[in-house]
């Protein structure tokens, strides 16, 4: 697995800058602003993310932040983990499913501090310097598992 790290490393890399949707039954949809930024440890197994969002629509939360997110995607052992702390709060851990060199999947194995969320699925696609990203949930209020979030962002060069 440290070959494919190695890989992520190198892919991750920079600033991605991009527009999103959201929607789900429990919320009103919305465009939606994002910025994530990867910087990867040269010395450790390890890369650091901030995911930020902003409001993208006709209301008065227009240009408001939505969403503010920051982690690690990690090497552990024979595993690759991505751990994300949120502003609101939540904490989860999501463990790498698939990954094929440019798509990966990652299947969230513990979520602390949120008693609403059953399951939480994070889908990544990066091809050269295009990054398209997926949330996928189940909700004790809407529990059919389906997309919350749907973005695709560039690299900052």
């Amino acid at each position: 697995m440290e070959k494919e790290f190695n890989q992520l490393k190198l892919q991750f890399k920079g600033a991605w800058i991009g527009e999103g949707f959201a929607k789900f039954p429990t919320i009103e949809d919305t465009g939606y602003r994002e910025e994530w930024i990867f910087k990867p440890d040269e010395d450790k197994s390890a890369i650091h993310y901030e995911q930020k969002t902003w409001y993208n629509n006709k209301t008065a939360d227009n240009g408001k932040t939505v969403f503010w997110d920051t982690g690690f995607i990690l090497l552990k052992g024979d595993k690759i983990l991505l751990v994300s702390a949120q502003s609101g709060g939540r904490l989860e851990s999501y463990e790498l499913k698939e990954f094929n060199g440019h798509r990966l999947i990652f299947d969230c194995t513990v979520i602390s501090n949120d008693d609403k969320t059953i399951r939480s699925q994070r889908i990544i696609h990066i091809t050269g310097n295009r990054l398209d990203y997926e949330l996928n949930m189940s909700t004790k209020q809407a529990d059919v598992f389906q997309n919350h979030l749907k973005a695709s962002l560039t690299r900052v060069e």
